[in-house]
């Protein structure tokens, strides 16, 4: 049997290291708003390019041809007559617009775990943060 650790870290929870990380970016884009920018836009093209394409060839490759994006088969079953592959031949507009949708919403995801990591708006941020420790400190917490 395997032993599995649900011990849980407690700084990994309360998100010290995050935080240490995010004050290290909010540093650079204060400081350094072209390179942060820039680091920003080569993010989001590396893993949006590649979320959105993976996601279209998982979905093409199923509706046209029952395959995995490698070719290995997802519709065939071992019979004692040997191996069926079932070919969904779905048509080609309907497998495009169903693929673009699921690479779409993909492109929304992957926008949205960019933004817990590299902000768009570091000012606005900043702002909160001020205000939030402000609000603290003279005894106003929500």
């Amino acid at each position: 049997m395997t032993d599995f650790n649900f011990k849980i870290d407690p700084s990994n929870y309360a998100g010290i290291d995050h935080e240490a990380y995010r004050s290290d970016m909010l540093q650079l884009a204060l400081a350094q708003p072209t390179v942060y920018t820039q680091l920003r836009k080569d993010v989001l093209q590396t893993v949006k390019k590649e979320a959105v394409n993976t996601q279209y060839a998982i979905y093409y490759h199923l509706l046209t041809k029952g395959q995995n994006p490698d070719g290995s088969s997802v519709l065939s079953r071992t019979s004692s007559r040997g191996v069926k592959e079932f070919v969904p031949h779905v048509p080609n507009q309907l497998v495009n617009e169903f693929a673009l949708k699921a690479s779409k919403t993909i492109d929304r995801i992957a926008e949205e775990a960019i933004e817990m990591i590299l902000p768009a708006d570091w000012k606005q941020i900043a702002d909160n943060r001020t205000f939030s420790k402000t609000k603290s400190t003279l005894g106003f917490e929500s």
